[in-house]
């Protein structure tokens, strides 16, 4: 390989000795009429012309990937390299036999040729690549969806990596199009909203595409579905390129990929990325509790390569903390990371373990969180989702934690199960102490919708009846939700962490919102999964109905009435704040919550929800 790098790099500069050579013998004969071939200002362009483009980096370029910044570069070292020549030349004869116009018209010319050879070569390599990939027999037809911009890297794409993709059409975003375009040779069919009418036509001709490709990151979720629509029915694939993010960090190379339930969201995924993260974790003590979960396991994850000095990892469940002990593989370093079975409901434990590692951060990530279990077992959840908590709040204070982060859901606006109601309670705790904290230990809450494919989530539900093929089951068609991926989620609990610990400016006593753009019907959803699988909603895999579930309610918010919203959107998130002061009551909120657990098991329910009243 090196041998072949060398072997190039030699070719290319003789290319150029040569162009070198004819560009000063050009610029002679149209100023002065003759050429210079035997003369000492042809052997000084010959020589300083490569040495100028080797130190400045031009053999560094790829002529198969010249592009304009390439050719800009390119001529600004033409340029230094004329200056060069100019200078030689005066100080050898003081450019007696040579007019000054000449090196003037080398300069161009040198530019010209040196530009144009490059221009030529990448032209011819493009075109002969893309010959071959138009005559391959297994081609597959895309009708491209999207800008003119991301079409024309599309086309690209599949010039350069000889690909087996062939564009026939572009259906454009931009509803003021010209669709007499050719983009590389490929015509604009229309604008998004004539996709099935193109279609159509396409079928008429005998023309019809093999799969539909998104190359636009801005497709929103309403038109993704109906997209989605028109391909089953016309027997075509969606797949969309994968975005610039996904090509950066290694997780996508190929051209075209399968629709995600992440793509279902209808927004642009929040990745938050800071230093200030790394400067969170880097070197501190990190306590998670229910690190075996969903979002505690990617959490971990997430914090091990952040460089903390300790990592303690616990969970209730041995499975879970045999998984995440699994997932680290060769990274389990037993004096960095630490992983514990044991329950966050006994105190003396906590203490034990605050008392032995000293935790500079606690992520709080264990909870009961299914509707239906916490309305059976009252006493259990409150006991898990507020009591507990409590505790570990109360023991970050004690061992002078530097910070205390809460993760919240969304089921605690306006709350209508006990879930949400435990949840509820245990944000108003966290806002309370987080005012009241005398020793600077800062409370944070983190508060999110639903995490797509987490434990408890419907999405694990939806693709376990898939399987056994059907019926979903949806509690009711016009039940939404807020959705977010895990990746979002994990982020915002690190990023928010950081923005409360090292910007004085920031409020004490609120909650942060990931704003996760507008909510999803469950049934859009559910149909989605569907389609994601190959299959036809109602005619493949059949959707039930079964009605809303004890607790559970029709639409969600991401904060209430009795909440303010103090802050703008930043960086994907956003602050709420109470409006009502619950400080003064949460010593008598804990003893009527412990006095519910210990009490008789009848109308737990009302007891429970008479507490804020």
């Amino acid at each position: 390989m090196i041998g072949i790098i060398k072997i190039r790099f030699l070719i290319v500069l003789l290319i150029d000795f040569c162009i070198s050579i004819v560009s000063i013998n050009l610029a002679g004969f149209l100023r002065l009429g003759e050429f210079f071939i035997n003369s000492y200002e042809t052997i000084i362009a010959a020589i300083v012309v490569p040495i100028t483009f080797y130190f400045f980096n031009i053999y560094k370029t790829s002529w198969r990937y010249f592009s304009l910044s390439d050719m800009w570069s390119l001529i600004r070292v033409c340029l230094i390299a004329n200056i060069f020549i100019f200078i030689s030349i005066f100080i050898l004869n003081r450019l007696e036999m040579i007019p000054r116009f000449v090196i003037v018209i080398n300069f161009f010319s040198l530019a010209v040729i040196t530009c144009g050879a490059r221009i030529i070569y990448r032209s011819v390599f493009e075109k002969f690549n893309f010959d071959i990939s138009k005559r391959k027999e297994d081609s597959i037809s895309v009708l491209l969806v999207g800008t003119e911009e991301n079409a024309d890297d599309f086309i690209r794409g599949t010039e350069r990596k000889n690909s087996s993709y062939k564009a026939i059409g572009i259906i454009s975003e931009n509803k003021r199009v010209n669709k007499e375009y050719l983009i590389r040779g490929v015509p604009v069919l229309g604008v998004l909203d004539d996709t099935d009418k193109i279609i159509r036509k396409l079928s008429l001709k005998s023309n019809l595409p093999q799969r539909l490709v998104l190359v636009s990151s801005s497709i929103k979720s309403k038109e993704m579905s109906e997209l989605m629509k028109i391909s089953e029915k016309n027997g075509m694939k969606l797949g969309r390129a994968p975005a610039l993010n996904e090509v950066l960090d290694g997780s996508n190379s190929s051209l075209v990929r399968e629709i995600s339930l992440e793509d279902l969201l209808g927004r642009r995924q929040n990745r938050l990325n800071t230093k200030q993260i790394s400067k969170l974790i880097n070197n501190k003590v990190i306590f998670i509790t229910g690190a075996g979960g969903s979002i505690g396991s990617k959490l971990a994850k997430k914090i091990s390569n952040l460089a903390p000095s300790k990592l303690v990892m616990l969970d209730l469940s041995e499975n879970a903390i045999y998984n995440l002990k699994a997932a680290f593989g060769d990274n389990r370093n037993e004096d960095k990371n630490v992983f514990l079975c044991s329950n966050i409901r006994n105190k003396n434990e906590m203490e034990k373990i605050f008392s032995r590692f000293k935790p500079d951060i606690i992520f709080h990530a264990g909870a009961l969180k299914h509707v239906s279990i916490c309305e059976e077992n009252i006493s259990e959840a409150i006991r898990t989702n507020v009591l507990a908590t409590t505790v570990l709040a109360d023991l970050a204070i004690k061992y002078s934690s530097t910070c205390f982060v809460q993760i919240s859901t969304d089921k605690a606006v306006e709350p209508s199960s006990v879930m949400g109601f435990t949840k509820k309670l245990a944000e108003i705790i966290m806002q309370s102490k987080d005012k009241l904290s005398k020793n600077n230990t800062r409370f944070i809450t983190v508060r999110f919708g639903n995490v797509l494919g987490s434990t408890g989530s419907v999405v694990p539900l939806f693709r376990k009846q898939l399987s056994k093929g059907g019926p979903l089951t949806v509690t009711d068609k016009n039940a939404t939700r807020f959705f977010m991926t895990i990746e979002e989620a994990v982020d915002l609990v690190v990023y928010a962490s950081a923005e409360n610990i090292f910007k004085p400016s920031m409020p004490r006593g609120c909650i942060n919102v990931l704003n996760m753009g507008a909510s999803v019907k469950i049934d859009d959803l559910a149909k989605q999964i569907i389609r994601l699988s190959g299959l036809v909603p109602g005619k493949d895999i059949k959707i039930k109905y079964i009605g809303l579930k004890k607790g559970e309610k029709l639409y969600e918010k991401l904060y209430s009435d009795n909440e303010e919203k103090i802050t703008q959107d930043k960086d994907g998130y956003f602050l709420v704040k109470s409006k009502k002061n619950h400080t003064s009551n949460i010593d008598n909120m804990i003893i009527s919550l412990e006095k519910i657990c210990n009490s008789e098991k009848d109308n737990l329910h009302s007891k429970l929800f008479k507490i804020l009243e």
